[in-house]
């Protein structure tokens, strides 16, 4: 039985198996069956990206899930944060956003939230996996009595757009300053621009013309050149990228660097700790996360706990400890003292803008704060995840690599949570040698992972 659930809900390439409509409805009312047992008609809140298969997914999702008893609530096109914050505050019992993040859009996937606004449990998802696969096989449904309605409403968004807008009392902070903002055709596209112009910014839009077909086309979680060279040309005060479902957030500053994940943790924690607002002093943050962003908190008497890549763990160790912000490198960054339950790339942005004008910075004055060490990370598509520790010629070529790099570099490689991806990440101080031996990595994987 083929797992269903990655690091980041159910992902896969729309119309192929798990996402087909047959399957889709198959899931829908194995969900309805985990989170539905309590009430009756319980409330599914629905939203979706872009993407052309969107629609498809929605409506085999909602056939399983009214089958089931539930009513479902459709809002359109939305964030996957946004999603999480209207399942919570409406009283769902669960929200559902479709999308595939940052992936392409013949990806599409399935994020399901609990009614606190947070991912399901692991066993929630456990449970989802084996009914949906049992049912396929099973074609009897409840009483006709029982079936839940459908109800299509955009209205919910602007609740989700006036809580963004609170982190800042609504005040047009941005008034005076010039800003690039990348949508890359995605949930973002009409609501960006909304919220920013809302705070008063003088706004250069990219990418806000969706078609189905066009999100995520040239995306760069990390170095979006696309906005640098926006930011230049129009001399913008900064310039932010946000992926398909909005959930992540880069920032190019007014010189034209990129300011990823790592850099906005490091200006956050900052401030957060010069109000008192820093729980514990403490930053969660993952393995991928660059050894500069730990050398930044640290001297500022700031520890960095690391976890596995994906949103998912660095939310439950924040929960663990509490702590109140914590995120990825890629710009997903999560704060829990603002009453979000999850990453949000256009509440990220105005946190960020927040701290521009109280302090009286520019976003490339703020960033000075860390240094990046040279990091390097290559891809090699596998057709199968088996451990990686199994293979002795790619431990060999690891050791050989330790070798040659020394004390100073870090090795870390894993599996893509939602590609058949092996990355290799190493960084150092000379970013020759550890290209080089990173692409030594990749190659040995590439000719033992068959």
């Amino acid at each position: 039985m083929e797992k269903l659930f990655g690091t980041d809900g159910i992902r896969g390439i729309a119309n192929q198996f798990p996402l087909t409509p047959e399957f889709v409805v198959h899931i829908g009312s194995a969900i309805g069956a985990v989170l539905g047992r309590e009430g009756k008609h319980p409330l599914a809140l629905i939203g979706r990206d872009t993407r052309l298969s969107g629609a498809m997914i929605e409506n085999a999702l909602a056939a399983g899930l009214m089958a089931q008893g539930f009513d479902t609530l459709h809002v359109g096109i939305i964030t996957t944060p946004g999603i999480a914050y209207l399942t919570r505050t409406f009283g769902a019992r669960c929200g559902i956003s479709i999308s595939a993040s940052h992936n392409p859009f013949d990806y599409n996937g399935i994020k399901v939230f609990a009614g606190d606004g947070f991912k399901i449990p692991d066993e929630a998802e456990n449970g989802i996996e084996k009914i949906a696969y049992a049912r396929r096989d099973d074609e009897s449904h409840n009483a006709i009595g029982s079936i839940g309605q459908r109800r299509d409403d955009q209205s919910p968004i602007t609740n989700y757009l006036n809580f963004l807008l609170d982190a800042v009392q609504h005040q047009p902070i941005l008034r005076g300053k010039r800003m690039v903002i990348d949508c890359n055709n995605g949930a973002t596209f009409e609501l960006a621009q909304r919220v920013f112009r809302e705070l008063g910014a003088d706004i250069v839009q990219l990418n806000v013309q969706p078609d189905g077909v066009n999100i995520n086309h040239g995306y760069d979680s990390l170095e979006p050149k696309l906005v640098r060279d926006t930011v230049l040309r129009e001399r913008a005060d900064f310039g932010v990228q946000f992926d398909g479902d909005g959930d992540r957030a880069v920032f190019v500053d007014e010189r034209g660097n990129y300011v990823d994940g790592d850099f906005v943790l490091a200006i956050l924690a900052r401030d957060l700790k010069t109000r008192g607002a820093l729980n514990n002093h403490a930053v969660v943050s993952t393995v991928m996360a660059n050894i500069g962003l730990e050398k930044s908190l640290n001297a500022v008497d700031v520890k960095m706990e690391r976890t596995a890549v994906g949103d998912r763990w660095v939310s439950e160790r924040m929960r663990a400890m509490d702590a109140v912000i914590g995120g990825e490198q890629s710009g997903h960054i999560l704060f829990f003292d603002g009453g979000h339950t999850t990453g949000d790339g256009m509440y990220t942005a105005i946190r960020v803008a927040d701290v521009i004008v109280r302090s009286g910075k520019s976003l490339a004055e703020l960033a000075s704060c860390m240094t990046r060490y040279p990091q390097v990370l290559v891809n090699v598509r596998v057709p199968r995840k088996p451990p990686i520790e199994q293979f002795s010629s790619i431990q060999e070529q690891i050791e050989k690599s330790r070798g040659v790099l020394g004390d100073s570099a870090r090795i870390l490689l894993r599996y893509s949570g939602t590609e058949n991806l092996a990355r290799v990440m190493i960084e150092g101080p000379d970013a020759v040698v550890i290209e080089r031996e990173a692409n030594a990595i990749a190659a040995v994987i590439q000719e033992t992972i068959t």
